[in-house]
């Protein structure tokens, strides 16, 4: 799990660990948000997606944002399958 210890862009250590990154839907409902990647983009179905939760790192003197999400590695192994599947085909 990432631990932002300084923003990148001012240095300062005023920074807001794993908050919440959320989607509205109909009647105020907050869902968490997901980045996904599909294994097999050019399929009609089955496209293998993967999906892992994001977490932003806000800081809190200039208010730079990074993004990290929960399970980097399955994301990278849905991409190099993705990348596979296109040159195969």
């Amino acid at each position: 799990m990432n631990k932002v210890e300084k923003c990148s862009k001012c240095g300062s250590s005023a920074i807001a660990q794993r908050t919440m990154v959320a989607d509205r839907a109909m009647r105020n409902v907050e869902y968490d948000l997901r980045l996904r990647v599909d294994a097999h983009p050019s399929a009609f179905m089955l496209k293998e997606s993967v999906r892992s939760k994001l977490h932003a790192y806000v800081c809190g003197s200039c208010g730079y944002v990074e993004f990290y999400v929960d399970d980097p590695k399955a994301l990278y192994d849905a991409f190099l399958a993705a990348q596979q599947d296109s040159s195969g085909s």
